[in-house]
């Protein structure tokens, strides 16, 4: 049962639910071909990756799934919402749909929560697609606020937000200006917030994704493992949320890495630059399908 509140011509696509221990997650899995693995962060869900799955679906199988407390998922109260946690159930996911050759795509807290799995499982990740994220810990950003020392990402404004206002105002807020998002749209991201009841999971995930330094940094050190996968980076420059120097971390992490800058764009490179941001993904991975081809085919 799709809830009242979705926009089914925005995102018109089937519902799928895996039963976990934590309860339903949901995910979509749209279109035949090479797979394109999305992965969201805090507070979006699915959603956010609707644009590009209706255009990569025509030539590639896409797979987006909700995290557990977001999006069509299911909101336990009594669930640990470490990142974690998020982590293993992102696995079980794949071991599910028996995914290989994955091109990986992250943003915001997906990252640590996909390249967590690509770690563990380099062999079925063949490429990587980032926008605008980070994956180390988080407890050296000495230059935050006192307030906000544990919280970057849009995550900082949206849980403080949250504590004291209504989930309207907080996306509102991640949403700003600079993306130019129609109301109709944004209620879509408030209303799979869930009930006022429901945002317990959500806003302990959101703690939680950023109480785990320890976390962060095991994963950090065990980065060597995916450095040779081709990787391209597609970075909003007017994020005010992940600043700039986490592009720069990244272009020194991966040995095989493309770069494209989007002047006038912040952190939501999906809600607006959907068209040029599949455009991308879509020649980055036959590109990379091609230099792993025999020579005689091209010739």
């Amino acid at each position: 049962m799709k809830p009242e509140w979705l926009d089914t011509k925005e995102y018109p696509f089937e519902s799928n639910f895996l039963e976990l221990e934590a309860g339903k997650m949901h995910y979509i899995d749209e279109g035949q071909g090479s797979p394109i693995v999305m992965i969201h962060g805090t507070p979006s869900w699915s959603f956010l990756y609707r644009n590009l799955i209706k255009i990569l679906k025509k030539n590639h199988r896409c797979i987006a799934m909700d995290l557990i407390g977001f999006g069509l998922s299911d909101k336990p109260e009594d669930w640990s919402y470490k990142p974690r946690a998020h982590a293993d159930n992102f696995e079980k996911l794949m071991e599910h749909l028996q995914l290989k050759d994955i091109t990986l795509l992250v943003h915001d807290f997906g990252a640590p929560i996909g390249l967590a799995y690509a770690i563990k499982h380099p062999q079925n990740v063949k490429n990587i697609v980032m926008l605008n994220t980070w994956t180390w810990s988080l407890a050296r950003h000495q230059k935050l606020s006192k307030a906000s020392k544990y919280l970057v990402g849009p995550l900082g404004k949206f849980l403080y937000n949250k504590l004291n206002t209504t989930n309207s105002a907080a996306v509102s807020e991640l949403f700003d200006e600079e993306t130019k998002l129609p109301k109709s749209i944004q209620q879509q991201y408030v209303q799979a917030l869930g009930n006022p009841e429901d945002r317990v999971g959500t806003l302990a995930c959101a703690r939680e994704l950023v109480g785990v330094s320890k976390w962060y940094d095991e994963l950090w050190q065990d980065r060597k493992k995916i450095q040779d996968i081709p990787t391209l980076i597609l970075w909003g420059e007017r994020d005010k949320h992940v600043k700039i120097e986490a592009l720069q971390t990244w272009k020194e992490f991966f040995h095989e890495c493309y770069v494209i800058h989007f002047e006038d764009s912040g952190h939501f490179l999906q809600e607006e630059n959907a068209d040029e941001v599949a455009c991308f993904v879509h020649n980055f991975i036959k590109e990379e399908q091609k230099k792993k081809e025999p020579a005689h085919l091209h010739s």
